[in-house]
């Protein structure tokens, strides 16, 4: 093998593993937008409409 096609094969795996990379960052961004998302994100416990609980409201019993 001539020293060009070394190199050429060696930028070849380079390529390969840069994709390879490319796709695996990108999977693991969107893992942590989802899992941020999911942690900070809307919950299903909601805050009454004023904003504010109120920590000594007067029972209506």
């Amino acid at each position: 093998m001539s020293d060009n096609q070394t190199l050429e094969k060696i930028i070849k795996q380079q390529a390969t593993t840069i994709q390879n990379l490319t796709d695996e960052i990108k999977l693991l961004r969107e893992q942590v937008q989802y899992l941020t998302q999911k942690r900070y994100g809307n919950s299903s416990e909601q805050m009454p409409q004023s904003g504010q609980m109120n920590l000594f409201e007067a029972d209506e019993t």
